[in-house]
């Protein structure tokens, strides 16, 4: 029994996790020079959730927070697209925070920012409704 439980262990450490995407040779000379990576505030609502989003616009990585009784009070977490030059696509989350949306049913799919009209649209997964696009301005 306990070669089961340690060979399911040892293959549960050896999964690969989603890393957020690594700052190439400009990021870290600007970081190092000491400018500040410029950051963009989205915010919008559904259904009594809000949801905020803090996004590094250099890196592309987003802090994201989500308030409302139907998802049981507040969820903070990381996320950023796969590909990490593109400006829309599918949305990996930092483990923790895929475990509690998880937890509630919810699954984030993708995101695309419109820097023209200033908005990020995210498509999620809710219960009851479905896929919805969440429009965050």
């Amino acid at each position: 029994m306990r070669c089961i439980v340690f060979a399911m262990a040892l293959v549960a450490r050896t999964q690969p996790m989603p890393v957020a995407p690594r700052m190439g040779m400009l990021n870290r000379v600007l970081m190092h020079a000491g400018f500040a990576d410029p950051v963009e505030h989205f915010e919008g609502s559904f259904y009594g959730v809000t949801a905020k989003v803090d996004l590094n616009m250099r890196t592309r990585v987003a802090d994201v927070y989500l308030i409302g009784v139907p998802l049981g009070g507040r969820i903070s977490g990381t996320g950023w697209l796969k590909e990490p030059e593109a400006e829309s696509g599918k949305v990996v989350l930092e483990e923790k925070f895929a475990k509690r949306l998880n937890h509630r049913f919810v699954a984030i799919y993708s995101a695309h920012l419109d820097r023209q009209q200033h908005t990020v649209t995210v498509k999620v997964k809710v219960p009851i409704l479905g896929i919805i696009s969440l429009v965050l301005e």
